[in-house]
């Protein structure tokens, strides 16, 4: 057993944290590699997007071999770990959030494959929603990080979580607006902007109930110390 913010933990428990954090850690690559990919969309040819969003799958593999074996770990554990169906949920998540961002991405590559742009405001307001996006993922990156020494620190940073999911929900319902203005004459384009969008949006979604599940985490983490 080990010691952490005044409570014991099991070797267990060290080694889900360790797994999880790694699941994490490629997360955040996958929505870095995803703002390149975005950045890119209007300065190269569809080859070299095409690339780009094939870095993107293999982010995905990544995370999907990884989450396997978390869930085989945890499946190994049994009933020896309290909360485990919370753990669980979070690894789901995690990959969850790959799988909407290939999702994105696909739909955007089609885009730029189909000889469709994005004048200057969606070019835009598509990065400024990223970046909100990247932020709300670091704040959940950060509480999951601290969860072992500063449960008090998680809490703060998934209060952060679910302000910023408030002002992506603003974001979407801002460029859908704009999206149907510019693009009403072009269904195609129009259809394929939206569900990329749609995906984008679900991110913001996926994060912020996992963010949920880790603050009940660090609640309980809290209260023990």
């Amino acid at each position: 057993m080990t010691e952490y913010w005044g409570r014991s933990e099991s070797i267990a428990e060290m080694h889900l944290f360790e797994a999880l954090s790694s699941l994490a850690n490629l997360d955040k690559n996958a929505l870095a590699d995803l703002r390149n990919f975005i950045d890119n969309l209007d300065k190269v040819g569809v080859e070299k997007i095409k690339s780009l969003y094939m870095k993107l799958r293999n982010d995905k593999q990544q995370v999907e071999d990884i989450k396997a074996l978390v869930m085989e770990y945890l499946v190994r554990l049994g009933e020896g770990l309290n909360m485990k169906d919370l753990y669980a949920s979070i690894a789901l998540g995690l990959d969850r959030i790959v799988q909407l961002i290939d999702g994105a991405s696909y739909r955007l590559y089609m885009y730029i494959a189909n000889g469709y742009s994005l004048n200057d405001d969606l070019y835009d307001d598509l990065r400024n929603f990223i970046e909100t996006l990247i932020q709300e993922y670091n704040s959940f990156y950060q509480g999951l990080d601290k969860l072992r020494v500063d449960p008090k620190r998680t809490i703060k940073e998934m209060e952060q979580v679910i302000k910023l999911e408030e002002d992506l929900d603003r974001l979407y319902r801002s460029y859908e607006l704009k999206m149907f203005k510019k693009l009403a004459d072009n269904v195609p384009a129009l259809m394929l902007l939206k569900d990329a969008i749609d995906f984008v949006e679900s991110i913001a979604d996926v994060i912020k109930e996992s963010a949920e599940t880790l603050r009940y985490l660090a609640l309980h983490r809290a209260m023990l110390a």
